[in-house]
């Protein structure tokens, strides 16, 4: 085993510029230094991590591999050290949150402003992408929590799963635009231009499965992968949105949304906060509890 730990970090740069020239400037060293080292680590290890070509340099399969430990490994010290900061209450600690854009938006902008005024040395990092990224930097340990509609998999037994409320879908439109609409059952949908997720999403697996059930195929003019654009576009009037019904009470323009309810309630979704126990560092614990008791059933 190569015990210096320089040659990793070394690495860890090169693998995410995919430049030799930009892994230098970054760490104020020459680009033959920088070759030198991958070059000590590859013969360590007895294997090629990069190739050449004119784009840069770039990754081969057992560099993807060695990465995501080399990556944990270094996120791993920065949770030590931010951990033993804590305990020193000038320290200015980050919480990095992983969550998509409309659940972060809203569920986490009121836990945040109130947790800020408790701690105003703690500042957040929020990043929004797919699931399966957000997954894959949680594992790696590039965030401390995510916050997330349920299920999530990983592949660390140490993952910590907290369910909280459910999310309950609707149907909507602008009864200032279209006060002609009406929907008595699932199969009056189809008579009117419909916004729904994207055909990738989970949500939308579950709405074409209900609505099957019930002999329904829905035909939509639009399908977004966020929620953000389905309202809005609902809002101006192109027909009618699918998505969390509760988003609704948090809009200023909540009285021009019609929710259209069914005898049967429409597939849900269950909100939920991930940690892992092994990193958990005091204030990470309190803002996890401050989620707990804001949402938890």
């Amino acid at each position: 085993m190569n015990k210096d730990y320089n040659l990793y970090k070394i690495f860890m740069h090169l693998y995410e510029e995919k430049s030799i020239s930009k892994v230098a400037k970054l760490l104020y060293v020459s680009q033959p230094a920088i070759s030198y080292s991958l070059k000590e680590l590859e013969t360590t290890m007895n294997t090629n991590l990069f190739i050449r070509n004119n784009k840069g340099i770039q990754p081969t399969k057992n560099a993807d591999e060695l990465y995501k430990y080399v990556k944990t490994a270094f996120n791993i010290l920065n949770t030590g050290e931010k951990r033993i900061s804590e305990y020193n209450t000038d320290y200015e600690t980050i919480i990095k949150i992983g969550s998509p854009g409309h659940i972060s938006s809203f569920c986490l902008c009121n836990i945040i402003n109130e947790f800020n005024k408790k701690y105003k040395n703690v500042k957040f990092q929020i990043y929004s992408k797919p699931t399966s990224d957000l997954v894959k930097m949680f594992e790696t340990r590039e965030l401390d929590i995510l916050l997330n509609v349920a299920p999530m998999n990983f592949n660390s037994e140490s993952c910590k799963t907290i369910f909280l409320k459910e999310l309950k879908n609707c149907f909507a439109y602008s009864k200032k635009i279209h006060n002609d609409y009406y929907v008595n059952s699932v199969s009056d949908l189809n008579k009117y231009p419909l916004i729904l997720p994207s055909i990738d999403a989970p949500a939308y697996a579950d709405l074409t499965k209900y609505m099957l059930n019930r002999g329904v195929t829905l035909k939509s003019v639009v399908n977004s992968w966020t929620t953000e654009s389905i309202i809005e576009l609902t809002r101006q009037g192109l027909g009618i949105g699918y998505f969390f019904k509760d988003f609704i009470s948090n809009m200023s323009d909540k009285d021009d949304f019609e929710i259209i309810e069914f005898d049967n309630n429409l597939p849900s979704l269950r909100l939920a906060v991930v940690y892992n126990e092994e990193l958990l560092t005091p204030i990470i614990e309190e803002f996890v509890e401050l989620i707990r008791n804001t949402y938890e059933v």
